[in-house]
C-alpha cells in the first residue's frame, strides 16, 4: 500500500509541476503580448466609462453615489464640530457679559452709597 501511496504522490507532483510551469509559461507569453495589454488598458477604460455613467444615471434619477454620501457626510461633521464650536464661544460670551453686568451693578451700588 505504501509503494501505491509514493506512486500517487510521484503522479501527483509531475502533474502539479506541469500545471506550474505551464501557468508561469501563459503569464509570462501574456506579460510580454502587446494584444493582452491593450486588452487590459480596454477593459480599464470601459470599467471606467460604465461607472461614470453609473453616476450619471444615478444623479439622473436623484440618487447619490457613495463617494457623495461620504463627501457629505464628511462635510456635515465639519459643520457639526464648527457649531459646536460656536456654541462654546457664545457660551464664554455669555458669561462675559454676566460678568460685566455683575461689575456694574456692583460699582453703581458703591457709587449711591
Amino acid at each position: 500500500m505504501s509503494a501505491e501511496n509514493d506512486a500517487n504522490e510521484g503522479i501527483r507532483d509531475r502533474v502539479q509541476s506541469k500545471g506550474e510551469k505551464a501557468a508561469a509559461d501563459l503569464a509570462q507569453a501574456l506579460i510580454g503580448s502587446p494584444a493582452f495589454g491593450q486588452a487590459v488598458s480596454a477593459a480599464v477604460a470601459a470599467r471606467d466609462r460604465a461607472a461614470e455613467a453609473q453616476r450619471a444615471a444615478m444623479g439622473a434619477m436623484g440618487v447619490s453615489s457613495k463617494d457623495e454620501e461620504e463627501r457629505l457626510e464628511r462635510r456635515v461633521r465639519v459643520l457639526s464640530d464648527r457649531l459646536e464650536e460656536t456654541e462654546d464661544r457664545l457660551d464664554a460670551a455669555l458669561d462675559q457679559i454676566r460678568e460685566l453686568r455683575a461689575e456694574l451693578k456692583a460699582s453703581g451700588s458703591r457709587k449711591k452709597t
